[in-house]
């Protein structure tokens, strides 16, 4: 077998080697999809470790929170059997708006800056 020829099959196998072992791998890694994932709760955090979005379990129903980054709660989803709710939080965490819906029917109600009801319906 001649230099050359020894050369470019060598360099063939290597090419090969490279892309079983490392290419092909990151590439059937980053296309695997879950079906599922349980779990009661997911945060999920930002670049230093603060939460800034919260799935969780709530009363039999389930819930969506999220944090800005200071870490303030600002928004709230949640849903139980007899209905569901949003609130709406400053950035100072008092409540600005809640609409939530129940057995009875509903209720929207809006706060001022100091968490005080400043108007709702029913």
């Amino acid at each position: 077998m001649k230099a050359f020829e020894r050369i470019f099959l060598y360099s063939i196998l290597a090419i090969l080697v490279f892309y079983v072992f490392l290419v092909d791998g990151n590439v059937e890694s980053k296309v695997a999809i879950q079906e599922e994932i349980r779990a009661r709760s997911i945060s999920i955090v930002n670049d230093t470790g603060q939460r800034i979005v919260e799935l969780w379990d709530y009363k039999g129903g389930g819930g969506i929170t999220i944090y800005n980054k200071d870490g303030t709660l600002v928004a709230s989803m949640r849903a139980i059997s007899s209905g569901g709710g949003i609130t709406l939080l400053t950035k100072a965490g008092t409540i600005a708006a809640d609409i939530g819906a129940c057995k009875d029917g509903g209720e929207v109600v809006v706060c001022n800056n100091h968490g005080e009801v400043i108007g709702s319906l029913p």
